[in-house]
């Protein structure tokens, strides 16, 4: 009986052991569950971070500047296409450089001779609406001063409400607009005689007195743009052009006809040349008409040369008498007869005119005050006196257009340019066909 409880008793050990090993290996078997949970939450993490490094590589890509962005391979630019070859001969090339290099000082040159009359021409508007005087019964000085209200007060409201909503600056705007021209007559009377002051000495006593005062300015720009122009035309084979008869002409004999059409016309422009600057030399400069050409050539550049000796001398009363003109001093009369001798003596009118030449041209000392415009000791009038050296545009334009219409015929020799009559016109008539055609009314 006792060895049967010992077995029993065994046995009950056994399965203790039994269950404790099972209790064992199930532990073990959590533990090992447990301790591969890191292991397999790292490895997610190490996936997930994988997963996530394609996405802020593009994501820090996206945040680059512009400039640090390499450039696709599809987003390069394309190479830039190589200029087109010469069609025409080798040595007609540098003659097409230059003509451009010529068309483009041509087109600055003009651009600043525009500017030069519109600025001409606004200024003797603007001096002559404020000078005019309320008894003249010229109603430009009161418009001149409404515009000048508006214009300031216009621009000062607008400024002066930056800050505020658009719609408040526009109504701003129109008011200051409105009130400058309502109150243009309450100041009417101001600056009457000042701007009169400054009228008077441009138009008498200053350098633009040499060349006929402000009008006179403004009409031999205007001689200079329609000579450029015209010179800028003759380039572009825009010049004007009777081609009826080269439309008829065989293809093969066009070119020869070009060429002689360019040369005849040149030939014109440059007998123009001579007759414009004979007119000039026997009108103008006192040449005599029955003088050689060198004779004549010879006259003109002398009296030229005595033009810009006073057209230098006055440049220099013109800085001595701007401060005057400007503080209010009449232009006239701040410059006493004392001071008009001291300036004769020592400008060098010695070393150009003789002695009794410079003497007639000075003033007593005790006469009255002396107008600071130069005066020639040779006795010529110096006012308008540069209109006779600025009247040579004539024949200076001519010959740039005659040698336009030389290089013309060199480059259409050389095949550089286009012989056809609407080749120059291209721009302006554009292209009349279309490759697509449209659809008829009411058909498919």
């Amino acid at each position: 009986m006792a060895k049967k409880k010992t077995k029993r008793h065994g046995a009950k050990d056994t399965g203790a052991s039994t269950s404790g090993a099972a209790e064992s290996d199930i532990e073990k078997d959590e533990g090992a569950t447990e301790g591969e949970a890191p292991e397999t939450e790292g490895a997610s993490a190490d996936a997930v971070e994988k997963d996530d490094a394609p996405a802020e590589k593009e994501a820090a890509k996206a945040a680059q500047p512009p400039e640090e962005k390499a450039p696709a391979a599809e987003e390069k630019a394309p190479p830039k296409a190589a200029p087109k070859p010469s069609q025409g001969a080798a040595w007609g090339a540098p003659l097409l450089r230059f003509e451009a290099a010529w068309t483009r000082l041509e087109t600055r040159l003009i651009t600043w001779v525009l500017a030069a009359q519109l600025l001409s021409m606004v200024l003797w508007v603007l001096l002559s609406g404020l000078s005019s005087p309320i008894q003249s019964g010229n109603a430009s000085g009161l418009v001149m001063r409404a515009v000048i209200g508006m214009v300031v007060l216009g621009a000062g409201l607008w400024f002066a409400t930056s800050k505020q909503p658009l719609q408040t600056r526009r109504i701003a705007a129109i008011v200051g607009i409105v009130v400058g021209a309502a109150v243009a007559g309450l100041w009417r009377k101001v600056g009457v005689d000042y701007f009169d002051n400054v009228k008077s000495w441009l138009q008498e006593g200053s350098t633009l007195t040499l060349m006929g005062g402000l009008r006179g300015v403004a009409t031999r720009l205007t001689l200079w743009l329609a000579l450029l122009g015209a010179s800028l035309a003759t380039g572009s084979g825009k010049h004007i052009n009777i081609d009826v008869i080269f439309r008829f002409v065989p293809s093969r004999f066009r070119l020869p006809v070009a060429v002689v059409n360019y040369c005849a016309a040149a030939i014109m422009c440059t007998s123009a040349v001579w007759g414009f600057f004979d007119h000039i030399a026997i009108e103008s400069f006192g040449a005599n008409a029955d003088a050689t050409a060198g004779s004549k050539i010879s006259t003109s550049m002398d009296r030229m040369g005595d033009h810009f000796f006073l057209t230098r001398k006055q440049m220099g009363l013109d800085l001595k008498a701007l401060p005057h003109v400007i503080s209010g001093d009449r232009y006239d009369q701040w410059m006493s007869a004392k001071a008009w001798n001291e300036w004769v003596k020592g400008a060098g009118f010695d070393e150009k005119y003789s002695k009794e030449e410079t003497e007639s041209i000075l003033a007593p000392e005790d006469g009255p005050p002396h107008s600071p415009l130069v005066i020639a000791p040779d006795g010529e009038a110096t006012r308008g006196i540069l209109v006779h050296d600025l009247s040579l545009v004539f024949p200076f334009g001519m010959l740039a257009v005659a040698l336009r219409f030389l290089l013309r015929a060199l480059l259409a020799i050389s095949k550089q340019i286009e012989i056809d009559p609407d080749a120059a016109h291209k721009e302006e008539i554009g292209h009349h066909g279309t490759d697509e055609v449209e659809p008829k009314k009411g058909g498919a």
